[in-house]
C-alpha cells in the first residue's frame, strides 16, 4: 500500500517531490527513475492504465520528452541494451494477445460444433428407440398369433400366458413411445438452441488486434468505440512499435552490410594498389637486374675486347720482335757469311800468291 501511494504521489508531484527548494538535481536519461521503455518508444504501464489488462503503476515514474530526445541524440543511443529488453517485452505481450485471439476463435468454433453434436446424439437415441419399439411390436404380434393357435387347439392356459406376455410387451412399447416423444421434444429444443447459437455466433467475430469479441453487424458507433478504446489502441501501438523496430533493425543490417561492402572494396583497392606497387617494384628490380646484367655483359665484352686487343697486340709485338730477331739473325748470318766468303777468298788468294803468313793475313785480320 505504501508503494502504491508513493507511486501516485510521484505521478502527481514528480520524483523530486521531497527535494527542498533550490536543491533540484539534474537528471540524465540513465537515472534509475527514468522509464527505459519511454526512452525507446512508449511506456507499457501507461498504455494499459485503467484497462482490464492494467499493469499497475510504472516503477520508473519519470517520462520526460526532453530526456527521450537527449537519449536519442546521444552517442550512447542503442548501446545500453534498452532496445533489446523493450523489444522482448513488446514481443511477449504481442504473443500473449495472439494466443488470446486463437483461443477465442476456437471457442466460437467449439460452441457451434457442440450444438451440432447434441442434435446428432438425439437423432441416434431416437433411432435406437424406434428400433426397440419395432422389435417389441414384432414380438407382440408373434405372441398374439401363438395365443390364437393355442386357443384353437383348446390350450386355454397357454393362450392366456401368451396374451399376458403380449400385454406386458405392449406396456413396454408404450413406455418406449413416451420416451421417444420426450426425446423428440428435447431434440427440437436442441435444434432451436443450435439455430439461435449459430445465428448469434455468425454475428460474432474476434478482434484481430486485442482479441475481444465483436458483433459483426453491430452499430458503427459501437465499432468506433471499440476501435478507439484504450486496450485496442495499446495493442495497436505494440504491433506498430514492433514493426518499426524490425524495420530499423533491417535498415541497420543493410547499412552495416553496405559499410562492410565499402570496407571490402577499400581493402580490395588497397590490395590492388599494393599489388600494382609491388609489380612496379618487381618490374623496376627486374629492369635493374637486366641493366646490371647487361652492364656486366658489356663490361665483360669490353674486357674481352680489351683482352683480345691486348692479346692481338702482344701477338703483333711478338711477331714484330720475332721478325726483328729474324731480321737481325739474317743480317748477322749475312755478315758472317760475307766474312767467311771474304776470308775464304783471301785465303785462297794467299795460297796462290804464297804470302799467307805475312802482311796480307795480318791486314785481313785487322779489317
Amino acid at each position: 500500500m505504501t508503494d502504491y501511494m508513493a507511486q501516485m504521489l510521484n505521478e502527481l508531484m514528480g520524483p523530486q517531490r521531497n527535494a527542498l527548494p533550490g536543491e533540484g538535481s539534474v537528471i540524465d536519461f540513465d537515472h534509475p527513475d527514468v522509464c527505459r521503455d519511454f526512452l525507446v518508444g512508449f511506456c507499457l504501464a501507461e498504455a494499459f492504465r485503467n484497462t482490464k489488462n492494467d499493469l499497475g503503476f510504472c516503477p520508473h515514474p519519470i517520462h520526460d520528452e526532453a530526456l527521450k530526445k537527449r537519449y536519442q541524440e546521444s552517442s550512447r543511443f542503442g548501446r545500453l541494451g534498452y532496445e533489446e529488453k523493450y523489444f522482448e517485452r513488446l514481443n511477449r505481450m504481442h504473443n500473449e494477445v495472439r494466443r488470446k485471439i486463437e483461443k477465442n476463435e476456437a471457442r466460437l468454433v467449439h460452441t457451434r460444433a457442440d450444438t451440432h453434436v447434441s442434435v446428432e446424439v438425439y437423432d441416434k437415441k431416437k433411432r435406437d428407440l424406434i428400433e426397440k419399439r419395432e422389435m417389441l411390436g414384432r414380438r407382440i404380434e408373434g405372441l398374439m398369433e401363438e395365443a390364437e393357435i393355442e386357443g384353437a387347439q383348446g390350450n386355454v392356459a397357454a393362450a392366456q400366458t401368451a396374451v399376458q406376455k403380449a400385454d406386458e410387451l405392449t406396456k413396454d412399447r408404450e413406455e418406449l413411445k413416451k420416451e421417444e416423444e420426450v426425446l423428440e421434444q428435447e431434440r427440437q429444443r436442441a435444434i432451436t438452441m443450435e439455430d439461435q447459437l449459430t445465428a448469434g455466433n455468425k454475428q460474432m467475430q474476434v478482434c484481430q488486434v486485442c482479441g475481444c469479441f465483436m458483433l459483426t453487424n453491430d452499430a458503427q458507433s459501437r465499432i468506433d468505440d471499440h476501435l478507439s478504446g484504450k486496450l485496442h489502441i495499446a495493442y495497436t501501438r505494440i504491433k506498430e512499435q514492433i514493426d518499426l523496430m524490425l524495420k530499423n533493425k533491417e535498415e541497420k543490417r543493410l547499412q552495416l552490410e553496405k559499410e562492410r561492402g565499402r570496407d571490402r572494396d577499400d581493402k580490395d583497392k588497397k590490395r590492388d594498389d599494393r599489388d600494382r606497387i609491388d609489380d612496379r617494384d618487381r618490374y623496376r628490380e627486374r629492369d635493374r637486374d637486366r641493366k646490371e646484367r647487361g652492364g656486366r655483359r658489356d663490361r665483360s665484352r669490353d674486357r674481352d675486347r680489351r683482352s683480345y686487343r691486348r692479346s692481338r697486340s702482344r701477338e703483333h709485338d711478338n711477331r714484330d720482335r720475332r721478325g726483328d730477331r729474324r731480321d737481325r739473325s739474317r743480317s748477322y748470318d749475312r755478315r758472317v757469311g760475307e766474312l767467311y766468303r771474304a776470308f775464304y777468298l783471301y785465303f785462297l788468294t794467299a795460297l796462290v800468291s804464297g804470302d799467307y803468313l805475312n802482311k796480307n793475313l795480318r791486314t785481313f785480320s785487322y779489317s
